[in-house]
């Protein structure tokens, strides 16, 4: 008998735990919500016809670049050590990879990630991102000419936030 109301307590209890994790499953299921993408598909498409015009004449870009940034904040040129052609290179790759990789950011999340911690090596504070973001916007401007209407400078505002905080989040938790 005494085995009888043992294995009826341990049936019973199996069985809550099954319901319980039922659900727990279907409760999860209701608040669990996607987040929106942050750039519609009319944005990537603007993002990436604007990177197709910039491409071939990134070395100029970047040149522009650096020039309006060290306007912006002539302190940053202590950040650079080497030639800033070099540097160039380096900023139109990682731009080219980010804009490739525009439709699923979390592709290169990792690699932004880790570029925010060897830019807190490098000096780099977290204002600067800001300046930077200045200097993007006026070299986009300046290269795409009309074709950077408002809708375009929404776009890269967006995709510029989208690198900057990834790579401030690890760097400046």
């Amino acid at each position: 008998m005494m085995y009888a109301v043992f294995f009826v307590v341990i049936l019973l209890a199996i069985l809550l735990l099954l319901e319980n994790k039922k659900n727990q499953e279907r409760y999860a299921q209701q608040y669990i919500e996607e987040e929106p993408y942050p750039l519609t598909e009319e944005q990537i498409k603007y993002i990436h016809n604007s990177w197709r015009r910039i491409m071939p004449i990134k070395e100029k870009f970047a040149e522009l670049f650096y020039q309006r940034l060290f306007e912006l904040d002539p302190k940053v040129k202590t950040l650079f050590r080497g030639k800033l052609d070099f540097q160039g290179k380096k900023i139109m790759t990682t731009l080219n990879v980010v804009v490739n990789s525009i439709d699923n950011i979390k592709a290169v999340e990792a690699m932004l990630q880790a570029m925010g911690n060897r830019h807190i090596i490098y000096g780099v504070q977290a204002a600067h991102y800001e300046t930077v973001g200045a200097a993007l916007f006026w070299v986009l401007e300046q290269s795409l000419g009309d074709y950077f209407t408002d809708e375009v400078e929404d776009a890269w505002v967006t995709t510029y936030n989208i690198i900057a905080s990834t790579m401030k989040e690890t760097a400046y938790p």
